[in-house]
C-alpha cells in the first residue's frame, strides 16, 4: 500500500468518525450510544515520536506500511435535565424612541416661516410684523423693507415667481400682487 493510500484510509476513518459524532450529537434517538466508551484502547506512544499525528514514512521496499490510528474520540456531554431549575427569563429589548423634540421659541417658528417656501406661511409674518408696526407707528411703512429696517423682521421672504408682497392701504394688510 503507497503513501497515499495509507493517507486516504486515515483521511477516511477520520472523515467517519466526525460524521459519527455529528449524528450522535444531533440524534435523540442515539443518545445510549454516545454515553458509551466505544474508542480503541490507546496505544503507547513510540518513544522516538513525538504524541502529535506524524504521518508515517514511506515503508520500504518489501515491508507493509504501519498502520495508523485514528484520533481517540471523547463521547459529548450530554446536559442533565433539572425540572426543579427554570431557564432564565429573557426580557424583550424595548423599542427604540426618538428623543423629544424640542418645543420651538416664537422667534425661531417666525424665522423658519419667513424662509418657507409656502407664500402663505410668509403672508402670516408678514402681517404679524406689520400688526407690530402699527402698534409703534401711526401710519402704515411705506414699502415692506421698512419692517425690516424698523426691527420687526430679521429679513424680508422670498415671494413666489411673478408675483410680489405688497401692502393693501385700504385693509392694513399685507397681500400677493402678480407683477405688471
Amino acid at each position: 500500500m503507497s503513501e497515499f493510500e495509507c493517507l486516504m484510509k486515515l483521511l477516511g476513518n477520520m472523515l467517519a468518525c466526525a460524521v459519527l459524532v455529528i449524528l450522535v450529537g444531533c440524534s435523540q434517538e442515539s443518545l445510549e450510544l454516545a454515553q458509551r466508551d466505544i474508542t480503541p484502547s490507546p496505544k503507547p506512544p513510540l518513544a522516538s515520536q513525538p504524541e502529535e499525528t506524524i504521518l508515517p514514512n514511506p515503508p520500504a521496499k518489501g515491508t507493509e506500511p504501519a498502520v495508523v490510528e485514528p484520533p481517540k474520540i471523547q463521547p459529548l456531554p450530554v446536559p442533565e435535565e433539572n425540572p426543579e431549575v427554570e431557564p432564565p427569563k429573557v426580557e424583550p429589548t424595548p423599542p427604540k424612541t426618538e428623543p423629544a423634540k424640542p418645543e420651538l421659541t416664537p422667534e425661531e417658528i417666525k424665522n423658519r416661516k419667513l424662509i418657507s417656501d409656502d407664500p402663505e406661511d410668509n403672508l402670516e409674518v408678514l402681517n404679524q410684523a406689520l400688526d407690530a408696526w402699527l402698534v409703534t407707528h401711526e401710519d402704515l411703512p411705506e414699502k415692506i423693507a421698512d419692517l425690516v429696517m424698523g426691527d420687526h423682521l430679521p429679513m424680508l421672504p422670498m415671494a413666489p415667481v411673478g408675483q410680489r408682497f405688497e401692502i393693501d392701504q385700504i385693509t392694513k394688510r399685507v397681500v400677493l400682487v402678480a407683477n405688471n
